[in-house]
Order: structure tokens, then C-alpha cells, then sequence
């Protein structure tokens, strides 16, 4: 039976991260590949329209009510053992607490899934995402052009057109633009 061995969040700080991205997970180290340039374009088109349309939301919302768009971002999750996940694109809560990291997960996180990621491991950080303080989780599948959300009720469900959520009214962002 193999065993894993945890990794405390201050030996996670001091790894080299060398190429690719490393997350933690639990206590668990995550090493994924460098990201292909594929990949990379759809989190630069989402994190492009979903910014422009946080912009617009700032203009009707009082100050303090809309988060922060981010690509590749930080957030580090309450827990013993610890996670510290950066989301492919990821939408902060207004006002969310900062240190080194952000702190607590982003109200939205969106994850590009790639052939590098596993069922398991994505199951895992939708439920810490979830666990942590996230309104929803966005899994995009590129190939499949579509898109699954999680909000913490156990039921997902599936997008094939926009992303829409009402924690973000009237934005409505075309899968087919971002894929």
C-alpha cells in the first residue's frame, strides 16, 4: 500500500518550483506540466471578457461590491492539512482578505481542464474550493466546448453556451468565444 507524505505549507513556500505549476493540495503536492499554449489562449480570452465585464459591473455597483478578476492567482485555504491552489482565472469576493495570498478561495474559480488533470484531483479542489468559501467552481473543458458548474448544492450542471451566474448579473460570456 503506498503511503503520501504531507507537506506543510512552509516547506511548500521554499520548493523550487522549477517549469510547470505546482499547487498543494491538502498537504499534497500537485506538479502539473508547463501549460500548453492552447490552454494558456482560452484562460486569456475568459480572464479578457470576464475583466471587461467586472469593469462594466463597477460602474453600477457600489464601491466594494465586485471582486477581482485574476489569471494564475494565489489563494491560500484554511485546513490542516493545508491547500494553496491558483485557479486558471479566478474572480476574488469584494474585499477579500489578503497577506502574501489571498486568503480563503475566490468567489468564482475557473479551471481550464487539460489532459494533464485527473478526475480525482479535480473533484478534490472543487470540494476544497467549495469548502473554503467559493460561491461556485467552473470546470471548462475545452474539447468538449463545454463547461460544468458546482455551487455547493451537489448538483452540477452543465453549460454548453455562456457563462452566467447571478453572482454576476447581466454578464453573459459565449463559451465560443473564449474556446
Amino acid at each position: 500500500m503506498a503511503t503520501t507524505t504531507l507537506m506543510s505549507f512552509a516547506d511548500f513556500e521554499r520548493l523550487d518550483g522549477g517549469a510547470g505549476k505546482i499547487e498543494l493540495l491538502k498537504g499534497e503536492l500537485i506538479r502539473m506540466p508547463p501549460a500548453q499554449n492552447d490552454h494558456m489562449d482560452v484562460c486569456e480570452r475568459l480572464f479578457e471578457y470576464l475583466k471587461a465585464a467586472v469593469e462594466q459591473l463597477r460602474q453600477t455597483q457600489p464601491e466594494g461590491r465586485v471582486g477581482r478578476v485574476h489569471m494564475e492567482r494565489g489563494y491560500r485555504l484554511a485546513g490542516d492539512p493545508p491547500s494553496w491552489l491558483q485557479p486558471d482565472v479566478s474572480l476574488t469576493h469584494p474585499n477579500q482578505p489578503i497577506d502574501r495570498y489571498y486568503l480563503g478561495a475566490p468567489l468564482i474559480a475557473f479551471e481550464v481542464v487539460s489532459e494533464f488533470d485527473t478526475a480525482p484531483a479535480l473533484d478534490a479542489k472543487v470540494s476544497e474550493y467549495l469548502a473554503n468559501g467559493s460561491a461556485e467552481v467552473w470546470l471548462i473543458y475545452p474539447g468538449k466546448r463545454r463547461a460544468w458548474v458546482y455551487d455547493g448544492t451537489g448538483i452540477a450542471r452543465q453549460e454548453t453556451k455562456s457563462i452566467h451566474t447571478a453572482l454576476l448579473p447581466g454578464v453573459d460570456i459565449p463559451l465560443d468565444g473564449i474556446l
